[in-house]
């Protein structure tokens, strides 16, 4: 528990002038005005990790409570760090999976983002790695602010289209939780209240009226799950959301599509086709052996798709959609297994999440017959993931 907060601002101005004068006397203000009081003997109880969010209109004195709060506990400032002249990526410590998950949990998933450097960013870019590097301040080596550590941040989403504020609620919640560091922020805005689930909630009306709740966190989902749906797609789909694939842009023979929408907008595709002749990977899990006679490419084409592209668009990362998306999707295909090759295997789990298993990887050898055109990669994918090894992915779709 806290102590109890009081604040009070003066009336009074700074300088008198007669221009001042004149505005109070055109208003009808007194001379000795009694001070403004934003909250008295406010306790909160705040927690260790715990997530604190005050909400109220602008001049409601959210912001003044914030900063009382933050003294308090010795909460490090996200604003107020200085910024490293380096791109996103060798910005943070850890490995680099390590470092994606937290920079996606802060709405920057976008590869050719970690590129660049902080002040080559957008306003609403630098908001959300100050809040990754914030984060990262506080939880690497050691720190002054151990063991009991709190973030604060203020205007909490304000520069972000209202979808993006929600997903990096949702995933700043999950940072929250799995970082073990406390997290004050504060916001005008009240929609990604749900998605962000604060263990305490302060409402902050004006005029020193202010409540406080504990919450129970119960949301695993973003908050508009509901109006995500899937419908057909077709080839013709593709080029749309090509640009946010960074590999091979053409695709192979194509089996089925799916476009994912949120509303009228679509923001996610899959396509499956046909699977490649011949992968060591492959015959090792399902134990084939010998040549592939005509018969037998058949039958592999009747029981076996490649899942040869999956596309989300960058707001929509990070909130356990695609993961959903690939789930659903697999399970319409009428085929009982789906393979998968990924590059990015090593770093995001979403294709174990969607139920597939990982059967091992096509490794780099100089022999095209284990990375190349043969294992169903094109050469403008071969030629950027030269220093990749591909994992294999199987999924079990009999279930389905």
């Amino acid at each position: 528990m806290l102590a109890p907060i009081t604040i009070r601002y003066d009336f009074a101005p700074k300088r008198r002038s007669l221009a001042g004068a004149e505005a109070a006397d055109l208003f009808g203000l007194s001379e000795h005005e009694p001070p403004h009081t934003v909250c008295e003997n406010l306790t909160l109880d705040v927690r260790p990790g715990d997530l604190v969010l005050f909400v109220g209109p602008s001049g409601s004195g959210k912001s003044s409570i914030l900063r009382a709060v933050a003294a308090q506990l010795n909460a490090l400032d996200a604003l107020e760090l200085p910024l490293p002249d380096a791109p996103l990526i060798d910005a943070l410590p850890g490995a680099v999976p390590e470092r994606l998950s937290a920079l996606a949990a802060c709405g920057l998933s976008e590869a050719r983002l970690l590129m660049r450097t902080p002040a080559e960013l957008s306003e609403g870019q630098r908001y959300r790695f100050r809040l990754c590097f914030g984060f990262a301040s506080l939880t690497s080596g050691p720190s002054p602010h151990a063991p009991c550590p709190f973030l604060s941040v203020d205007e909490f989403t304000a520069t972000l289209d209202r979808t993006l504020a929600k997903v990096v609620a949702l995933n700043v919640r999950k940072l929250v939780k799995r970082a073990g560091v406390g997290l004050l922020c504060a916001t005008t805005h009240e929609d990604a209240t749900d998605d962000l689930q604060p263990d305490v909630l302060v409402r902050c009306a004006g005029d020193g009226r202010v409540t406080a709740e504990r919450r129970g966190v119960l949301r695993r989902e973003v908050s508009f799950a509901r109006d995500l749906w899937l419908s057909d797609g077709s080839v013709a789909d593709w080029p749309h959301f090509a640009r946010w694939h960074y590999r091979g842009h053409k695709l192979a023979f194509v089996k089925r599509v799916f476009v994912l929408w949120h509303g009228a907008e679509p923001v996610g595709v899959i396509a499956f086709g046909t699977p490649a002749a011949s992968l060591s990977a492959r015959s090792r899990y399902f134990g084939l052996k010998g040549a592939r006679s005509e018969l037998a490419l058949r039958a592999l084409n009747e029981q076996l798709w490649l899942l040869q592209r999956v596309v989300l668009h960058p707001t929509y990362r990070g909130a356990g959609i695609a993961a959903a998306f690939v789930r659903r999707a697999c399970e319409l295909c009428p085929v009982p297994w789906i393979e998968t090759l990924s590059a990015m295997g090593a770093a995001n789990p979403v294709f174990e999440r969607a139920g597939f298993v990982r059967a091992g990887a096509i490794r780099r050898t100089g022999r095209a017959g284990q990375f190349g055109p043969r294992a169903g990669l094109a050469a403008e994918t071969l030629r950027k993931s030269r220093f990749s090894d591909p994992v294999y992915y199987v999924r079990d779709n009999r279930r389905s």
